[in-house]
């Protein structure tokens, strides 16, 4: 769950970028789907130990969705990271007026001045920041419930 932390992190960061704005709904929207991915595969996780010893088989079913769900939970956090970074980046050159000359603020509210480039770029890149470091602990989270897999595997047989 502590994937969560950067994450959220990385919204408070866009969404306050005159420039990013609303488009970080993407880092909302993956702050979802990776929380709802982690609950299921804690859960069939729990519930492997529980069914292990009277429902072998559906124990070993439990185990291997399990570790489908571990795996999914990098791809998808993969995913995210590559398609945020590519569109918040497109979207950050487009509206600060870098590719264009004409800034467009794309929040409904102003933080930040809208000339302000330095500020909305160390914004940016620590939002892609905390993305990455999310990134990480996708993957060090997949290591926990691996271990947590294994180590019941042992107590079955």
């Amino acid at each position: 769950m502590y994937i969560l932390i950067p994450l959220i992190l990385s919204v408070i960061c866009l969404f306050v970028n005159p420039y990013v704005g609303l488009f970080g709904i993407f880092t909302v929207v993956e702050l979802i789907i990776i929380l709802c991915v982690d609950i299921n595969a804690n859960a069939r996780i729990k519930l492997c130990y529980k069914v292990s010893g009277e429902n072998a088989p559906r124990a070993e079913q439990l185990k291997r969705s399990g570790k489908i769900l571990a795996t999914s939970e990098c791809v998808l956090t993969v995913f995210f990271t590559i398609i945020t970074v590519v569109v918040e980046s497109g979207v950050w050159m487009l509206a600060s007026g870098s590719l264009t000359g004409n800034a467009v603020v794309m929040t409904p509210f102003s933080l930040i001045s809208e000339g302000n480039l330095t500020l909305s770029c160390i914004l940016l890149v620590t939002a892609i920041a905390f993305q990455i470091i999310a990134l990480i602990l996708a993957f060090v989270r997949r290591g926990q419930l691996m271990k947590r897999i294994h180590s019941m595997a042992r107590s079955i047989r």
